[in-house]
């Protein structure tokens, strides 16, 4: 038996969670209440974590995917009028941009940390990214290094290493 670990998690809406689905499978509209504005969008898919987001376009403002928090979803229904998703999407590629949640194109670039000695074997153990590569140092330090953006996240992840990580 599996179990998802016990810890604070935004609660979705399953009736939220159906729709999402049924608008992806479409692929139709979605509409919706969010922060007290009504929104139409173009769902592209989920992503999941400590808060789960939908990745969709909003045509009324822009071509450029949004991240909108399921837990902040009202009043949802599908409207069956079909979108043209962009054939080249994939949202493992369109993700694996970020450390996280967030992408913020003025932040993304080459990320390159360093264990010490001592952290090296277990930071080794760890996935931080889809695109990450280690090398070992001479002197016994973990180098990893991926692209990303998502500094904010990072640091956040980062504390946890206290002074095992530069």
């Amino acid at each position: 038996a599996m179990a998802a670990r016990p810890g604070p998690v935004v609660q979705t809406d399953r009736n939220v969670a159906k729709l999402i689905a049924k608008a992806r499978r479409g692929p139709f509209r979605k509409l919706f209440d969010y922060n007290g504005e009504r929104r139409f969008v173009e769902p592209y898919g989920v992503l999941i974590g400590p808060r789960n987001y939908l990745v969709a376009r909003q045509p009324s403002k822009g071509a450029e995917l949004r991240h909108l928090r399921l837990d902040r979803i009202r009043d949802a229904s599908v409207i069956e009028k079909w979108f043209c998703k962009d054939p080249d999407f994939s949202l493992a590629r369109y993700a694996s941009r970020s450390f996280g949640s967030f992408q913020d194109e003025n932040e993304f670039g080459e990320v390159i940390w360093r264990f010490s000695a001592d952290a090296a074997d277990r930071a080794s153990e760890w996935r931080f990214h889809p695109s990450q590569s280690f090398t070992m140092l001479p002197d016994g330090r973990l180098e990893v290094r991926f692209e990303a953006s998502g500094l904010q996240e990072m640091a956040w992840h980062l504390h946890c290493w206290g002074d095992a990580v530069e």
